[in-house]
């Protein structure tokens, strides 16, 4: 079962008002969910005080936020649970009227070839899926595996790379990417791990970027830019 909270991160609260009635839009769909919004300082305290050591340390070392929120969204979800969303997206409907009492997790794949969505995650606390994306990132940072590539160190690349070896190693097959269409909707459950694939990029029910978008990034230096100009890892 998920939990119901909504997980968002910004670095500040602070917020232009067309963004936040977004955040009020989602709360009224949603009466039954509590929303939580970090900030950057927030992401940091909660790893540094539930994740000490080897994933702290590894946490710590990212010196580009993009990738620090990457790797925080996989944690906070495995430690609560619940809906993650970043702030360019959008609920556009009922999260009720897609989760169910009796899902684990629902995945949903991205347009692009061998991708799955990442800039929204809907998982319950503990799922193995997320156990094995946070395993991978350490993994990758310890070894500096993808230096100045966020996409492959923390973001889409990894997390999707965790649900095929997940599948695989429960299933002895692989996820034919290229078979997942829109109305796609299929549970997959082995033993107690469940999880449900649902068509791309969660349409209908969430937008990859809503119309508010340009808002946030005014004035903000683009995760791309910075990738080329400082290190990933320090």
């Amino acid at each position: 079962m998920i939990e119901k909270n909504i997980f968002q991160s910004w670095h500040t609260r602070n917020l232009h008002p067309y963004v936040q009635e977004k955040i009020d839009t989602y709360k009224r769909l949603n009466p039954t969910y509590t929303y939580h919004l970090y900030t950057d300082e927030d992401m940091d305290q909660f790893v540094n005080e539930y994740y000490k050591g080897e994933i702290a340390d590894c946490y710590n070392r990212l010196n580009i936020i993009v990738a620090k929120v990457d790797f925080w969204r996989y944690l906070v979800l495995y430690h609560y649970g619940g809906v993650y969303l970043d702030m360019d997206s959008s609920i556009e409907q009922p999260l009720d009227t897609l989760i169910t009492e009796e899902d684990d997790a629902i995945l949903s794949a991205e347009g692009c070839p061998g991708l799955y969505v990442q800039w929204a995650l809907i998982y319950c606390k503990g799922h193995p899926i997320l156990k094995r994306t946070i395993e991978l990132v350490v993994e990758n940072i310890k070894t500096n595996r993808f230096p100045n590539d966020i996409h492959k160190m923390t973001g889409p690349s990894v997390y999707s790379r965790a649900i095929n070896e997940t599948h695989t190693a429960l299933f002895r097959t692989i996820i034919h990417h290229e078979k997942i269409k829109k109305h796609t909707d299929h549970t997959y459950r082995c033993n107690d791990i469940m999880y449900r694939l649902y068509g791309i990029d969660y349409h209908p029910q969430f937008l990859f970027q809503h119309s508010g978008t340009a808002l946030l990034y005014h004035n903000k230096k683009n995760w791309r830019m910075e990738e080329k100009e400082k290190p990933l890892l320090q």
